[in-house]
């Protein structure tokens, strides 16, 4: 469910899955008619007269292939974009995408953000969040769905029939503007291109618009609280939709306590009405936590209550965060019980490392990411985060093993926080130069990678470490 927001993290380990790209809430469902990048869509050509049968195999980072399919098929494309050491982006292909109600007339492409080889994709499908999930027109690349983060099935469902729905609309010519669903999209397409104004404009038309009884007013509730999520409005927002009984009670809902808690931590509110509604999100996500909400997968639950927990430390209720983190260790446990084999059980690796280190039990996540390691022998996360765990238990020479091997098959801009751990672990053992070294390797990773990868402010904030270690004593 967290949204794996994109700015860099300057930190050892900054979330569960590790610092400078992640951090997961669900988040906005919507389709929309945006155009992709000016370097997106490959041409290919199109047979529409006779179109083959719809494949339902998962295409993976190879976008030219899946437009190519989706053209001659004549059928919406459907995308993925992901990392793998996303775990909601795991959870979403283990438990949800696969489900046999959903639409089956796509051709469906997933392709790892940080590869190289997916530069192309990347540029054609911008994401601030993974997994973001977007339905493609085939025939002229445009965009008619974007979904950000986790979600059901029954919203998968849902996001995936109103995008054909939007692409045949398209076709006809037949949304009109002053439609709420309109100005949503609008919205949308102003948040792709990083226009906040517009944004926030367009979610709060679109929301004073609506019929009462809405869908989309959870999606356009978000889209306009993170549209504003750095000024003091936002906690108008949080205070207006946060118990909106047209809301509901998805994982959508979670994000918007998460980005209502971001709030609290930004905007200039004055005290007593910080800790109201901070109070409030408490009691909001728990009761959505409750075992038997149907809107909610394992790895949603876990998630909602982290943002407990994260509410609860923020009130100074540190018993409270405690209570939060050991029903949500809970959750993970019984979801890894009931899919113990080691690729399902990996989705919920970084929140357990996480959880089980909050509640002061390094140790045993130390044990188990070494088992995974041993399972998972070709995938860099268990050594990575094993690294982390021994880094704060203080065996820098076992951190540092970890570390070379988990860089050692790495790639992208993952392997550059790798680098940045390595640099830590080196700075703890008193070897400066060598952690000089590191960060080097970490800019000049940096600047190597394609520019549809690169994130503003990374290479900087790097070189700004460096010359801090190089002039101090």
């Amino acid at each position: 469910m967290i949204r794996w927001v994109l700015p860099m993290i300057f930190g050892a380990f900054a979330t569960a899955c590790g610092g400078e790209t992640v951090e997961t809430r669900s988040t906005t469902a919507t389709t929309a008619s945006v155009a992709p990048t000016a370097s997106a869509a490959p041409s290919a050509t199109a047979s529409v007269a006779n179109p083959p049968p719809v494949p339902h195999e998962w295409i993976e980072d190879d976008y030219a292939l899946a437009l190519a399919t989706a053209k001659k098929a004549n059928a919406p494309l459907f995308v993925d974009a992901s990392a793998v050491w996303c775990h909601t982006c795991k959870a979403m292909r283990a438990f949800v995408l696969e489900d046999a109600s959903l639409p089956r007339g796509m051709v469906r492409l997933s392709f790892d953000i940080e590869k190289d080889k997916n530069a192309d994709a990347t540029a054609a499908f911008p994401t601030k969040v993974l997994p973001t999930f977007f339905v493609v027109d085939a025939s002229d690349g445009t965009i008619h769905g974007r979904w950000e983060g986790a979600g059901s099935v029954q919203q998968m469902r849902a996001f995936m029939t109103d995008a054909m729905r939007s692409i045949a609309q398209s076709h006809a010519g037949s949304l009109d503007p002053n439609d709420p669903l309109a100005m949503l999209l609008a919205g949308h397409r102003a948040a792709l291109k990083g226009d906040a104004t517009e944004a926030e404009k367009q979610f709060s038309r679109a929301l004073a618009a609506a019929p009462a009884n809405w869908d989309h007013v959870p999606e356009a509730a978000l889209g306009l609280i993170t549209a504003e999520r750095h000024d003091a409005r936002c906690v108008d927002a949080a205070e207006k939709y946060l118990n909106d009984p047209r809301m509901g009670d998805s994982s959508v809902v979670v994000d918007f306590a998460d980005a209502a808690l971001d709030c609290t931590e930004i905007a200039k509110a004055d005290a007593a009405r910080t800790k109201k509604l901070r109070e409030a999100i408490v009691a909001r996500v728990a009761k959505i936590c409750r075992d038997d909400n149907p809107l909610l997968s394992p790895d949603d639950r876990a998630d909602a209550w982290h943002v407990v927990w994260e509410a609860r430390e923020t009130l100074g209720d540190h018993a409270g965060a405690l209570d939060a983190a050991r029903a949500r260790l809970d959750v993970i446990m019984k979801a890894v019980a009931a899919r113990p084999e080691p690729e399902i059980a990996t989705t919920f690796d970084g929140a357990r490392m996480e959880t089980l280190e909050f509640l002061g039990r390094g140790k045993d996540a130390a044990q188990f990411l070494e088992a995974q390691e041993k399972a998972l022998p070709n995938d860099y996360n268990p050594p990575h985060r094993l690294a982390h765990v021994y880094y704060k238990l203080g065996k820098y020479s076992d951190a540092l093993g970890a570390i070379d091997r988990a860089i050692g098959k790495g790639y992208g801009a993952r392997k550059g926080l790798m680098l940045r751990l390595k640099a830590d672990i080196l700075m703890a053992m008193h070897r400066k130069q060598d952690a000089i070294a590191a960060l080097e390797a970490q800019l000049a990773l940096y600047k190597s990678l394609p520019d549809s990868q690169k994130h503003a402010g990374y290479e900087r904030g790097v070189q700004d470490q460096i010359d801090k270690l190089k002039a101090s004593p």
